[in-house]
C-alpha cells in the first residue's frame, strides 16, 4: 500500500485538528515535520510545512470527511 502526502499545513492547530478528525473516522494517518515547524515557525517554508500522510486508497474518503467537517463547523 502506498502512502501519500494528503495535505500540507503551516498551522499546527489546523494540522492536528484535521488529523484528529480523520483518525476518529477510521482513517490511518500521521503528521510529519510538525515539531520542526512548531519550534521554528520561520522555517515552515524551507521544510515544506507540516505534512499529513495517509494511504492512497483512503484519499477520496479523507477528502469527503474533511469537507463535511468544515461545512458543519
Amino acid at each position: 500500500m502506498k502512502t501519500i502526502v494528503f495535505k500540507i499545513y503551516t498551522d499546527i492547530v489546523l494540522a492536528n485538528l484535521e488529523y484528529d478528525v480523520l483518525k476518529k473516522n477510521g482513517i490511518e494517518c500521521f503528521l510529519s515535520d510538525e515539531n520542526i515547524v512548531q519550534m521554528y515557525p520561520m522555517f515552515s517554508s524551507p521544510f515544506g510545512g507540516i505534512r499529513l500522510h495517509l494511504l492512497e486508497k483512503d484519499k477520496n474518503l479523507a477528502e469527503k470527511i474533511i469537507k463535511e467537517f468544515h461545512s458543519n463547523s
